[in-house]
């Protein structure tokens, strides 16, 4: 799966900072789950990602280093620092976003235990309908149907 009506532009780099909350996606994941994702640059240009959740009377986190790339139109290679996911690689990339509305569009490969899939992110986990309806006008309408809304954060989330 590729959005390839978007272009990919390496100014989206730029998004790879701070804290960003799911707020529609395609990824089994996060049926029952609220999830964020927080990246902190690193020296050389690599960038860590904490994946964290709650969902079923559970949190949790996933660590790993997204480092950049260029083949294959794809922006960043992740890999995960723990000995459960030291092995364990995704390629990702941005689409799109705008840092001052807070929303982005992020584009996944299918990895051993994921598919391939989008996430729509917000900086804030509750988002306004106006960054949502940013978000989407950047996502093809075919896929754009294949979305939905993760359990919000705090919002007395239950399997």
């Amino acid at each position: 799966m590729a959005i390839t009506e978007l272009s990919c532009d390496s100014a989206l780099r730029v998004l790879a900072q701070g804290t960003w909350h799911i707020a529609m996606t395609n990824l089994p994941l996060w049926r029952k789950r609220a999830g964020a994702i927080t990246y902190a640059p690193l020296p050389g240009g690599a960038v860590s990602d904490v994946v964290s959740w709650q969902g079923g009377g559970r949190q949790g986190t996933i660590v790993g280093i997204d480092q950049p790339i260029d083949d294959d139109q794809w922006q960043w290679e992740w890999r995960g620092v723990e000995p459960t996911t030291f092995f364990i690689k995704s390629r990702w990339r941005f689409v799109a976003g705008d840092l001052r509305l807070g929303w982005a569009v992020t584009e996944f490969e299918k990895t051993l235990f994921t598919p391939a899939g989008i996430d729509v992110y917000c900086r804030k986990p509750q988002p306004s309908h106006a960054q949502l309806r940013e978000a989407l006008n950047a996502v093809p309408k075919d896929l754009a149907r294949q979305l939905y809304v993760p359990p919000l954060w705090g919002a007395g989330l239950s399997d």
